[in-house]
């Protein structure tokens, strides 16, 4: 699965961000590369609450090590 970001504005201005497909803490760095980038654009997006995924989710987004490696001929 590819990463992906869906956001979404509540009529109050809330914004609400899931991250897909990112592996461990690179979810983080994302988020934090958004949030410089918004404030070069005149907004604030200060993360009031994070809530983690489960191992579930997260293995139904990212696929497993076997699952990447791809196979080579030698020959």
């Amino acid at each position: 699965m590819s990463k992906r970001i869906d956001v979404e504005i509540g009529k109050n201005g809330e914004l609400k961000l899931e991250y897909s497909g990112f592996v461990g803490e690179d979810c983080f760095v994302e988020a934090e590369a958004l949030q410089g980038l918004l404030r070069e654009l005149g907004l604030w997006a200060i993360p009031v609450t994070v809530v983690p995924k489960t191992m579930v989710e997260i293995e139904a987004e990212v696929p497993s090590p076997s699952e990447t490696r791809k196979k080579v001929s030698l020959s």
